[in-house]
């Protein structure tokens, strides 16, 4: 049977290709687009991430729990209801940013986007309405059909968006680049969905149980709504106070460094799927066990990325993004300390033990303190408030998690958290950060010295891990086993 780190290594694989991608995007279109365009089309991304993580209602992730305790008779009902709700739910938000496109970007400072922004609307009914599909291949345990759909979607992703702008056809066509894609990806997904699933449709009406799972899935969208509220009015308050020039600049900062969604929700899904029937049995030891080994290997990848990225900061946003957007660098300091939180796999856990209204409750309550504290911090601080309040939010909102997953399994902090070993990773760390330090300038190539910095400061990690007993055996057969699928030929297991 395949391991959990082997299932969650299939969606690594399927999410470092696409975040990969979309990391590599931003650094492509600053160079493409205009600060002023790039700024509209950062605040087009700001709409429509509230649009998606609201609209979907929690459905996507409501497969995970149900998939497992409805019983089989009713998979078929279970896979046309949400499709049919999510595709509802899509056309609601493509008329309301249709109706209201011109409040939307009076509000951000940037009417002149109007035009645009009910564009790319359009988008958002594909968008909304295909999000469920991958989910229900991860339920089926099919994650490599989930990888070549990821993978498949990002290289089409790219060629689409970019396109219009090599043909020369701008900003517009960047937009309509979106479109066409998304709707390439609603038909698709939900052809395969239906078309592969194997499963006899006839008679799903007769099984339908639409108000049991938005019993469920509603409080998940509650905790998204909360969220998404917070971030977005929290950055929408910034780009309401300054320019779509100086949005550009913050947007550049705010980077998202994709540890989270590479790593941490891959294993996050894992556990969603994987965890409910030891739930059902009441067996809270393996639950915890396989909690603090999830956090042991996330900090081997997540810490030293936080260390090095931390130290090399400079280098690494003005050599992706160019000194026009050195501005940029303290920004993106701020935001860099959300990474360590992305080693934490804690909001998936009340889920599991079906009770997702304690995510509700915990979202809601930071998203007051965050709307609170980034409003006073934006008037008092200026420009780097609604950064600060988000990084300060985030590391109380874990710390609220971490004390109801103790209560719900039973289990102490040192039983939860691998403490010990997270201090020897950061050991290791430093070690290697002030041995990159010595070489990040050595030539006048920013790249070269970056380049150069990152395999000085890898080398070094993986020697002090070593005598510091970072890696176990398991995780020299993993990596082994993951080495052994790309080269062509044997390596001892």
């Amino acid at each position: 049977m395949t391991s959990l780190s082997d299932r969650a290594g299939f969606l690594i694989v399927a999410n470092l290709v696409k975040y990969a991608v979309g990391f590599i995007m931003p650094m492509v279109l600053v160079r493409l687009l205009s600060k002023g365009d790039y700024g509209s089309y950062q605040q087009m991304i700001l709409i429509s991430t509230a649009a998606v993580g609201v609209m979907t209602l929690g459905l996507p992730t409501s497969i995970y729990y149900f998939y497992h305790f409805v019983g089989e008779r009713k998979i078929p009902a279970l896979m046309v209801q949400t499709t049919l709700m999510l595709a509802v739910a899509g056309v609601l938000a493509t008329v309301a940013i249709l109706g209201w496109g011109g409040y939307f970007a009076s509000t951000l400072n940037n009417p002149s986007m109007t035009g645009l922004l009910q564009l790319y609307a359009l988008s958002l009914v594909f968008m909304i309405g295909s999000e469920h599909c991958l989910h229900f291949m991860i339920a089926q345990n099919h994650y490599g059909l989930a990888v070549i759909f990821e993978v498949a979607e990002t290289v089409v992703r790219v060629l689409t968006l970019l396109a219009p702008l090599w043909l020369g056809y701008g900003f517009p066509g960047l937009i309509w680049g979106i479109v066409i894609y998304s709707a390439m990806r609603f038909f698709i997904r939900n052809g395969f969905l239906f078309g592969r699933s194997g499963l006899d449709f006839k008679g799903w009406r007769s099984q339908t149980f639409v108000g049991e799972q938005l019993g469920y899935s509603v409080p998940v969208a509650l905790v998204t709504l909360s969220g998404i509220l917070g971030s977005t009015v929290n950055r929408g308050m910034l780009a309401a106070s300054f320019t779509p020039v100086h949005y550009a600049i913050y947007a550049v900062g705010a980077l998202e460094i994709p540890l989270d969604v590479i790593f941490q929700s891959s294993v996050a899904n894992v556990l969603r799927a994987s965890l409910p029937p030891l739930v059902r049995d009441g067996n809270l030891n393996e639950v915890v066990r396989i909690m603090r080994e999830a956090v042991r290997k996330l900090s081997i990848i997540v810490l030293p990325s936080f260390i090095f990225l931390l130290g090399h900061a400079y280098q690494f946003i003005t050599l992706l993004f160019t000194s026009s957007y050195a501005e940029s660098v303290d920004v993106f300091r701020i935001y860099l300390w959300l990474v360590p939180l992305h080693m934490f796999v804690l909001s998936p856990i009340p889920q599991v033990f079906g009770k997702p209204k304690l995510n509700f409750y915990i979202v809601a309550a930071m998203t007051v303190v965050l709307l609170a504290l980034g409003y006073t911090l934006l008037k008092t601080i200026g420009f780097y408030g609604p950064a600060l309040a988000s990084v300060t939010t985030q590391y109380v909102q874990s710390l609220v998690y971490l004390l109801v997953v103790m209560k719900l399994t039973r289990a102490t902090p040192w039983q939860l958290l691998p403490l010990w070993h997270m201090a020897r990773v950061v050991a290791a760390g430093l070690v290697g950060l002030l041995a990159s330090g010595l070489v990040d300038h050595l030539t006048a190539s920013g790249l070269v010295n970056l380049v150069v910095a990152g395999i000085v400061f890898s080398l070094v990690f993986f020697l002090a891990a070593a005598p510091l007993g970072i890696f176990s055996r398991e995780d020299m057969r993993l990596i082994k086993r993951w080495v052994q699928k790309v080269l062509p030929f044997k390596i001892p297991v």
